[in-house]
């Protein structure tokens, strides 16, 4: 009976963590960056400065996040110490041909720190204002 009572809050706990909805930024257009998979239809370099606007509200935000609000990264790499970056390009370039490797097109850059939390976002050159 016991081993019973202690399932009945742990499964409802489940249910209501798996039904929340995804996270989001008011004013910025998830959808629209997630369908320019690597950059290249244009769709990015149009909304960097949308991007820029919302940077700062990327911080302290979990990789589920990260990912439910910019999609899966176009890239990634992994450092010392558990850390991650994830990429997402910004602009064409030689990624739209040569999918798999790293291009020099800008991009954005979200470090990942051992806790799975946003530590840095920055860019591979900044953008024009």
């Amino acid at each position: 009976m016991l081993r019973k009572t202690l399932w009945v809050p742990f499964l409802l706990s489940l249910l209501l963590v798996a039904c929340s909805e995804p996270a989001q930024i008011e004013g910025f257009d998830s959808t629209g960056w997630k369908a320019d998979r690597l950059g290249c239809a244009g769709t990015r370099e149009k909304m960097q400065q949308e991007f820029e606007q919302v940077r700062q509200e990327l911080y302290t935000k979990g990789e589920a996040e990260i990912i439910s609000i910019l999609g899966r990264p176009d890239g990634e790499q992994l450092m010392a110490r558990g850390q991650r970056i994830f990429y997402y390009y910004l602009e064409p370039g030689s990624q739209c041909k040569q999918k798999n490797n790293l291009s020099e097109a800008n991009r954005a850059e979200v470090r990942l720190n051992a806790l799975n939390k946003v530590s840095e976002v920055t860019y591979l050159r900044p953008i024009p204002k």
